[in-house]
């Protein structure tokens, strides 16, 4: 329906908005890049060094490199225009030409555009290389960085659960990324669908006052999670949108320091008038990209929101 049909069949004088998602809640939870230039932008890595034992006198120990590694950020073009006739106004009347309206829904819809590439770059295709933009790669999440839908047992599935959780917390200490001899600072995040804090909602051992107070406080804060496990849970309903398949859902978790966000084009907008048709538009656009810089850097939770 156009504003002129609305406004025709409700006779109103105030226009109202409709549910939606407004804010992205993933930006302050991944590593920030800021004035990014070109096809794509780098992030420039170095690996581990091992010391060998010297056990003669003068004896010569080989000269090593240090390894390198570079993931790639490729950048996105994300853009909306809305007009107005020149005559919508004294058409609408009282009600007026929604332009602020639009304008506060362009920039709801370019923080959850923004929060889609950072589910991208933490479960999508990583790009990565050695070197030389010729000797590039590609990396996805497998093996012991997905837990299994049916990890309980290895023919059930289940939808989050604690046992899952721990799983996952357990695969970063087993890759020396989480846990004590780490960065200390390092932070654990996770995002979660609304379907899979249903579960654990409704599990009893993680809702008890006895296991509230041997994780340190409340977990489940207004149909939020302010920690558990040491981790922060992320409640979006996008992760449902885009990373699903049938009734199988992604609930990633990651290192913060591991999820990096570049920006091309800060998002902005622009107002102008057509001179040609008199029609007022107004335009919203932003470029940017995402990447996990390596797979040890995330563990993908596999949920059944059926179950």
């Amino acid at each position: 329906m156009t504003p002129i049909e609305h406004a025709q069949i409700s006779y109103g004088q105030q226009w109202k908005a409709r549910i939606s998602k407004k804010i992205n809640i993933l930006k302050d939870y991944v590593t920030y890049k800021p004035d990014c230039a070109g096809r794509y932008a780098t992030i420039e890595q170095f690996g581990d060094l091992d010391l060998e034992e010297k056990t003669a006198r003068f004896e010569e120990k080989a000269a090593v490199e240090l390894p390198t590694a570079r993931a790639f950020i490729f950048p996105s073009n994300f853009e909306r225009t809305v007009h107005f006739d020149e005559d919508d106004e004294w058409k609408l009347n009282r009600l007026g030409v929604p332009m602020p309206e639009s304008a506060i829904r362009l920039m709801e819809a370019g923080e959850r555009k923004m929060e889609d590439i950072i589910m991208k770059g933490i479960l999508g295709t990583t790009t990565i290389g050695a070197g030389a933009e010729e000797a590039i790669t590609t990396e996805v999440l497998d093996g012991v960085q997905v837990v299994a839908v049916d990890h309980e047992d290895g023919s059930t599935n289940t939808n989050l659960t604690q046992a899952k959780i721990l799983e996952a917390i357990t695969v970063f200490m087993d890759n020396d990324a989480y846990g004590q001899g780490t960065d200390d600072g390092e932070q654990l995040c996770m995002g979660v669908t609304p379907r899979s804090l249903l579960a654990l909602w409704t599990n009893t051992s993680v809702t008890s006052a006895d296991f509230r107070s041997f994780t340190g406080g409340r977990p489940f804060d207004k149909g939020a999670i302010e920690n558990f496990l040491g981790v922060k849970f992320l409640v979006s309903s996008r992760f449902a949108v885009n990373h699903k398949a049938g009734n199988i859902q992604s609930c990633p978790m990651w290192l913060k320091s591991k999820i990096t966000y570049g920006d091309w084009q800060k998002a902005t907008t622009r107002v102008w008038n057509t001179p040609a048709n008199g029609a007022d538009n107004i335009r919203f656009k932003f470029r940017a990209g995402a990447v996990r810089e390596e797979k040890k850097g995330v563990v993908n939770i596999l949920c059944d929101v059926t179950a």
